[in-house]
């Protein structure tokens, strides 16, 4: 079973001291990554791994939980802060590519108001049936042959509407031509405990959340997103495996600055969170949670995040998703 708590330990010991460079205004002698989700999510686990990453002696990084809004609270407080290196956000893809689809009043612009620094760490998509669907459905196939036989119970549940996890769901159903029904909750965990008591028939999330119940027998993971199994659940076929490479996708993790944050001060976080996640100790602490890490020049970062932003766009117009405020 998954175990957060070992998640926590320091992996200071793998990271040399990082000096940011002189010449800027330092307006605290600590610095903050932001998370928009409440502690023991996987926003928030991953949070600290970055504050972990960027600790050093003559400054500490702590997390700082901005909730609510799904996240989009984080974001605008992190675009309002100081550029001086000292207040980053950490967040899922979700947030900076599809919130600009769905919703119409977003306090911030992703794509200009900040200074994309590195991926952290990826995860696959993965759904999930509980004990209200019957024991022999054990793949994307076989659920999809219930639903149609059980219209008035096929439903599942995810952290919010408007997510990459929620229009996963969604692309299912329409490649399937099924009814499904899409049950949005206050958080990921929420979804994954009421489909593992059969309130609800499935939830679709990240592995990272899905793992601990799915490890004690009360959920069954059907198939998870990336191209590949997934080394944490290697006996579950890959949606491309069983015929939806439609619906293949994977949620990543990133850290990000203030737009104005200088050259130099980016360059060496970057460096910093590159070198950290080299390290055994990052690697074995996200694989605590069920994450791979991954780094990338700011550059390609950049790149990748106007990629995601028209990919998720051509998805969320294909189904007709009308945004909200």
């Amino acid at each position: 079973m998954l175990n957060r708590r070992r998640f926590a330990v320091t992996t200071a010991a793998a990271m040399g001291a990082l000096t940011l460079p002189t010449g800027h205004a330092q307006t605290t002698n600590y610095g903050r990554v932001i998370s928009g989700f409440p502690p023991g999510s996987s926003g928030d686990s991953v949070a600290r791994l970055a504050a972990n990453q960027l600790t050093q002696s003559t400054l500490n990084y702590v997390v700082e939980n901005r909730t609510g809004a799904g996240g989009r609270l984080a974001a605008e407080y992190v675009k309002r802060a100081t550029a001086d290196g000292h207040t980053l956000l950490a967040t899922p893809d979700a947030i900076m590519v599809m919130y600009p689809h769905v919703f119409r009043n977003l306090p911030y612009a992703p794509l200009t108001d900040f200074r994309p620094i590195t991926t952290l760490c990826t995860v696959p998509i993965a759904l999930a049936v509980g004990p209200a669907v019957p024991a022999d459905v054990r793949n994307m196939s076989d659920f999809a042959r219930w639903c149609k036989a059980n219209p008035a119970q096929a439903a599942f549940g995810t952290s919010g509407a408007g997510s990459t996890l929620h229009f996963t769901g969604v692309m299912f159903a329409r490649v399937t031509k099924i009814e499904l029904t899409h049950v949005p909750y206050r958080g990921a965990n929420l979804a994954a405990q009421d489909t593992a008591g059969g309130q609800i028939a499935a939830c679709v999330g990240v592995l990272t959340d899905l793992l601990p119940l799915a490890s004690g027998g009360k959920l069954r993971i059907l198939g998870t997103s990336e191209g590949k199994r997934s080394r944490f659940t290697p006996a579950v076929a890959s949606f491309r495996e069983q015929g939806l490479q439609e619906i293949e996708s994977s949620t990543w993790f990133g850290l990000f600055a203030p737009a104005a944050t200088p050259d130099d001060v980016s360059q060496a976080l970057h460096a910093r969170v590159v070198a950290a996640l080299a390290q055994p100790a990052a690697v074995e602490n996200l694989a605590v949670i069920g994450m791979e890490p991954k780094s990338m020049p700011m550059a390609a970062f950049a790149a990748l995040l106007r990629t995601d932003t028209e990919r998720w766009g051509a998805v969320v117009k294909q189904v007709g998703y009308s945004a909200t405020d």
